[in-house]
């Protein structure tokens, strides 16, 4: 499957769902990072109009796992709305495929959701942890309630209502977070200690 292909009928014709979204997640494949959880979301989104496809980037670390996702993809009949890449090198340019990152798991850092902020990729991420701690830094995206499929779809609604808001909102907080503004405020902070 395409991404562009994702968002045309058999006919070449726009498809007629209200919104088109392609849902990135880019993580180890392994039960802790919840590639379930966006797989119930995008059957979700669909089943809200959505034309709503998920793009999975990760090395597989769990052959049961990823046999266990393959089976709900079948089951859900998202064979050709769900695309696994596998271990990916250049997901700088990934993420300019992508419409929303997502971040499911509740043990997460904020590196991934800092390279989406600079590629100026809004992130729904879990309520927990460091993802929720950068987006609420960020301006970046939007939180939901962990393992709620309903919390993550109203997340995805405020993205696309707000979309071009959050884009510039993380554009402009990863050039703050540069290393070159980095340096200078600890310069600053060095001279006001003097």
């Amino acid at each position: 499957m395409r991404f562009e292909d994702s968002r045309m009928t058999s006919g070449g014709k726009e498809n007629s769902m209200k919104n088109q979204v392609v849902v990135g997640h880019i993580a180890l494949i392994q039960r802790s990072k919840k590639q379930w959880f966006t797989i119930e979301l995008l059957k979700k989104l669909r089943a809200e109009g959505y034309d709503a496809v998920g793009v999975f980037a990760g090395e597989c670390r769990e052959p049961e796992y990823m046999t266990e996702l393959n089976q709900k993809v079948e089951q859900y009949d998202l064979r050709e709305h769900v695309i696994f890449l596998g271990r990916r090198n250049d997901i700088p340019d990934l993420l300019k495929m992508i419409d929303i990152l997502i971040i499911p798991s509740a043990f997460e850092g904020f590196p991934l959701a800092g390279l989406a902020a600079a590629a100026g990729v809004p992130v729904i991420a879990c309520d927990a942890a460091g993802a929720e701690e950068f987006i609420r830094v960020s301006g970046d995206g939007v939180t939901f309630a962990e393992d709620d499929v309903d919390s993550a779809a109203d997340a995805v609604g405020k993205i696309l209502e707000g979309k071009e808001q959050y884009k510039k909102a993380g554009i402009e907080f990863a050039s703050q977070m540069s290393n070159r503004e980095y340096s200078t405020k600890v310069e600053q902070i060095f001279k006001s200690i003097e």
